[in-house]
């Protein structure tokens, strides 16, 4: 039996792991990267060995989980810690029972408590043309920056608004890559002056952003707001985007990097049976924890990295019998405090709830949004209906990418807010798993 199963080595991950260490208890870590870090710090011990140029991209804020990330090393040098890199679960129970594989091993087994820190994704943002090579997630191109890798040449446009594309377009001109033009979706952001002055909740967060815009301004980045009719233009490749912004405009490009803000990896807890509430705010569902199960960090709700990193500690402190500090819990409000100006700042668009019949919604099965529509008309907008009928969300993501878009589309035309349509059912196992892998399954049992 398993004390304690920790799933994920980002910042709420290893947070928890290495305050449990701290109280006697050892925690089986698993993760699905090769190094530690989660998204926010990807690679950040590999790049602060062999690439110091990137240290310097991806500044302050990158370089600020050196202490977390030596901590949790130190804590697995010494035994205190059990760490388990490029390992994936497949297969989580409400009762605790549990399944991973990663390189030479598969194991199956018991957990007293299991705590998922599992992050955040991009929010899908079908637009037609979307799945064309040389489209990417903001994110996306981001981690695979901090992986090493480069965007291939050509022109950068960013599609989407919101703090994390402000941040890689800086980061973009850092490492002399700056973005054409960034395209912000009518509806994805209503910053105002009133809106700024709720901002004083966090200052130096809110200073941070200021100084982004600021940095966008002296650039001279083109920016064009309030955009519609969005489309990625190209055939076997993306050539550009071609939107309305009081008129029509067509911006060249080879590199699109498209955004709609982040909702948590739904898909451990949808496996598990947990309960679930839909939050209008981010307009997304939140896993509610059980005995078990604890959810943490921007899995459990998008408050960003520093309340990621005192939630795994609160929790972690809770699982050992050990008191919350007042320090960690007047600190963590004042995080959600701040979301809630960010999540009113720039909303989702949800480009799902209006995809053309010829759009893309489920990239796996490359469904388009006509044969939904068609479904909708027969099944209504039963999201496990409609999975049965056309495969949605039954590819390799098992509905990570789509299980949002579904919803959104199905509650536009039924009339019916999101909340109300649901998501669809989730099962085990939570990613494939191939046959040898069940062959080499190792009960632990101790």
């Amino acid at each position: 039996m398993t004390d304690l199963l920790i799933v994920g080595a980002g910042p709420a991950g290893m947070s928890a792991a290495v305050e449990a260490s701290r109280h006697a208890v050892r925690p089986l870590v698993i993760d699905n990267r090769p190094e530690p870090g989660g998204n926010i710090f990807a690679f950040l011990g590999s790049n602060r060995q062999h690439r110091a140029d990137r240290m310097k991209v991806f500044g302050r804020d990158y370089t600020k989980g050196i202490e977390l990330l030596d901590a949790f090393l130190n804590a697995v040098s010494d035994k205190k810690i059990i760490y388990y890199p490029s390992t994936r679960l497949w297969r989580l129970e409400q009762g605790g029972g549990y399944a991973f594989d990663g390189p030479g091993l598969s194991r199956a087994g018991q957990a007293h408590k299991i705590l998922l820190a599992t992050g955040a994704q991009e929010r899908p943002m079908p637009l037609p043309g979307w799945t064309l090579p040389g489209v990417m997630g903001v994110g996306a191109a981001q981690i695979l920056m901090k992986s090493g890798g480069d965007l291939p040449d050509g022109d950068i446009i960013i599609v989407g608004a919101g703090p994390l594309p402000l941040l890689l377009a800086e980061q973009l001109a850092t490492a002399h890559r700056p973005v054409r033009a960034m395209v912000e979706p009518a509806g994805a952001s209503v910053l105002s002056a009133g809106r700024i002055l709720e901002a004083t909740s966090a200052p130096k967060m809110a200073f941070k952003g200021l100084t982004l815009l600021g940095k966008r301004v002296l650039r001279r980045t083109a920016v064009w707001r309030n955009a519609t009719d969005i489309e990625i233009i190209g055939t076997d490749h993306a050539t550009g985007v071609r939107f309305r912004s009081r008129k029509a405009v067509t911006v060249a490009a080879t590199n699109i990097l498209i955004h709609d803000g982040l909702v948590p990896n739904l898909n451990p807890m949808r496996a598990a049976g947990l309960d679930f509430a839909y939050c209008t705010q981010q307009q997304t569902w939140h896993a509610q924890s059980s005995d078990i199960i604890h959810v943490v960090g921007d899995g459990a709700r998008i408050l960003g990295v520093d309340a990621a990193i005192i939630s795994g500690r609160m929790v972690a402190q809770q699982i050992c019998g050990v008191a919350i500090s007042d320090r960690d819990r007047k600190m963590f409000r004042k995080q959600q405090v701040f979301r809630q100006f960010i999540d009113r700042v720039y909303p989702p668009v949800r480009t799902a709830r209006t995809a053309k019949p010829d759009t893309v919604l489920c990239r796996c099965e490359m469904i388009r949004a006509r044969a939904v529509e068609d479904a909708i008309a027969v099944h209504g907008a039963n999201p496990n209906a409609i999975k049965r009928a056309l495969r949605f969300g039954m590819g390799p993501c098992q509905g990570r990418l789509c299980a949002h878009s579904l919803s959104d589309f199905g509650g536009m035309k039924t009339h019916q807010s999101p909340d109300r349509v649901g998501l669809p059912r989730g099962r085990n196992p939570i990613l494939p798993v191939s046959f040898q892998t069940l062959c080499d399954l190792e009960q632990i049992t101790d």
